[in-house]
């Protein structure tokens, strides 16, 4: 083909390359099978080769008999059962040998000059019994420029040819169609019943008019094996086959073959294109439902978190209530204890002290406790059953799309996304089934008293929660400091409703510091523990949504990318057509 490139081919040669190369680094980033990165590479190396001509056809149809007469001598074994079991490429050869070139592939060469431009392949027939034999005559289909259909004028047009010339189509091959066994016709009018039958099949099948062909192979080879025989010119004329061969040797000429071979990459370039569209849009819809699974699993983390602060500030208020109860003690409190009548009481500052901690302190470091133990249950529990509902999406998830296969290019996608999948959900049920609950309190009972501890500046130990809630207490509220401080110059009785009010203020002033610092404290490990919980449960899924959300970004570029070559195969094809 190089010898007839020019200008006006030569870009277009460069671009239909080039066009491959992008193709084939797509068929890579979706793990297309070999068979397409093959088929790709090959086509690129045949823009390069002769003119390639594919005879194909039901089997009795006179696939070999027809190249016979083309050829000029019996060169093909014919036959009424299928006789072709092999891909056979006839080609030009200073001498007649058959040479195998790999299993179920031979090159018969022969020296026949216009062998030199046109290489022809004989297939097997579409609707033998051998599987096998089929499946060469589909594989060989690509690669060809042109195709010939051999039907026969018994039954055009049957089953298994529609759906194999449906296949043909997809690969956006020229088909023309040969009729043959003219010879079996009664009439003219016979002859043109067949033809406009096959015109208007093809033309509902393929959506163009074909060039069609009624021939008798049978009376051409009669005529052209045996040329001196009486009424040899006669018995080729009434064949029609010298119309069929004056289309291949002469119309069929080095511009209309270099347009059809130009054109050959676009078809397949059309079909790959269609195949891999239709297999990204199958990948995103499938990544669109996972990307469904992760925001509904961030949407329930964004629930679970807004409803257990929610339930937090519920738990804080019952804490403050049993401080708003002391602070009331205390009112009383100092309501009965500083006024004239226990002067002598007020000078006794031990006995004050036990007073104060035993009416106003009480058991409220106790209560306070209960509600930090139930607030940590509480916690743990909510935690726990929010792996609980993860576990169990995630689970329900895997089994919905465990069997699922995604189109026809590459298993990889699916078996990565479906692995991560049911890693995810393993390492979700691994963890539920290690939650020690129990444990969780503990760790976060010891935590919380710790933060508390740091507020009265005690050394936990042995220390329960309630001890360490009554030193702060003791010590943050002072009972020496607020009422028996200076109560040696009190001096009259004027001083002592000032100095009860006083004592209030300093009591309501310390008890909303305690308050102040006890939400501090407890709002921090319960921040750090919802924290910690949702970090756990993102960094289970985290492989998962990496996964989806890469393969979302890449199957997006590809097909933006296949939406380019695309638009460039339909430039190209114009472009081509109008040679």
């Amino acid at each position: 083909m190089k010898r007839i490139l020019t200008s006006t081919t030569e870009p277009i040669l460069r671009r239909e390359r080039d066009l491959l190369a992008r193709l084939e680094v797509i068929t890579a980033r979706l793990d297309a099978p070999e068979e397409d990165l093959q088929l790709i590479a090959q086509i690129r190396r045949q823009l390069d080769s002769l003119f390639l001509l594919a005879v194909i056809g039901e089997f009795n149809s006179g696939k070999s008999a027809f190249i016979n007469a083309l050829l000029g001598g019996p060169y093909l074994e014919e036959g009424v059962t299928p006789t072709t079991s092999q891909v056979v490429i006839i080609a030009w050869g200073p001498e007649q040998r058959l040479v195998q070139v790999e299993p179920y592939l031979q090159r018969l060469e022969l020296p026949i000059d216009w062998l030199q431009d046109i290489h022809i392949v004989d297939t097997p027939g579409v609707n033998v019994v051998i599987q096998q034999h089929e499946e060469l005559t589909q594989a060989f289909i690509p690669r060809a420029d042109l195709v010939l259909f051999v039907a026969s004028a018994d039954r055009p047009f049957s089953k298994s040819e529609r759906e194999f010339l449906a296949f043909v189509r997809d690969w956006g091959k020229k088909i023309v169609f040969i009729i043959n066994k003219l010879d079996i016709l009664p009439d003219e009018e016979a002859v043109e019943r067949v033809t406009d039958y096959v015109r208007e099949q093809a033309q509902e099948l393929l959506g163009v008019t074909p060039e069609i062909f009624p021939v008798s192979v049978r009376w051409a080879q009669e005529a052209k094996f045996n040329p001196n025989r009486p009424g040899a010119a006669q018995l080729l004329a009434a064949s029609r086959f010298q119309f069929l061969e004056d289309f291949i040797l002469e119309r069929l000429d080095e511009r209309e073959r270099l347009r059809l071979k130009l054109e050959n990459p676009l078809g397949i370039v059309g079909r790959l294109v269609n195949a891999y569209m239709q297999e990204v849009d199958e990948r995103l819809k499938l990544l669109s439902e996972d990307l469904k699974t992760i925001a509904h699993i961030d949407e329930q983390l964004e629930a679970y978190l807004a409803d257990m602060r929610h339930d937090f500030e519920f738990r804080l208020h019952r804490v403050d209530n049993l401080l708003l109860e002391m602070r009331a003690r205390g009112d009383a409190f100092f309501e009965e204890t500083i006024r004239l009548g226990r002067f002598f009481d007020l000078m006794n500052a031990s006995r004050l002290k036990a007073a104060f901690e035993k009416q106003v302190i009480a058991d409220t470091p106790r209560r306070i406790e209960q509600e930090v133990d139930a607030l940590v249950d509480w916690m743990v529990d909510r935690n726990y059953r929010q792996w609980q509902a993860i576990t169990s999406y995630l689970n329900q998830r895997a089994q919905e799309h465990g069997d699922r296969i995604v189109g026809q290019v590459g298993g990889e996608f699916n078996l990565n996304r479906q692995r991560l999948l049911t890693s995810v959900s393993r390492a979700a049920r691994e963890a539920l089934a290690s939650y020690d609950k129990a444990a969780e309190a503990r760790k976060l009972t010891q935590s919380v008293q710790t933060s508390l501890a740091a507020l009265g500046v005690v050394q936990v130990g042995a220390l329960g929660l309630g001890a360490v809630l009554l030193h702060i207490f003791t010590r943050a509220l002072d009972p020496l400091g607020v009422i028996a401080a200076g109560g040696v110059a009190i001096a009259g009785l004027f001083i002592l409703p000032a100095r009860r009010r006083a004592a209030k203020r300093d009591l309501e002033a310390k008890i909303e510091t305690l308050r102040a610092d006890l939400h501090d404290a407890l709002t921090k490990q319960f921040e750090d523990e919802l924290a910690r919980s949702i970090q756990e449960i993102r960094e289970a899924i985290a492989p998962y949504t990496r996964f989806v959300r890469s393969e979302q970004a890449k199957l997006e570029q590809v097909k933006a990318d296949l939406a380019a070559i695309e638009k460039e195969m339909f430039e190209l094809r114009e472009i081509v057509r109008a040679l």
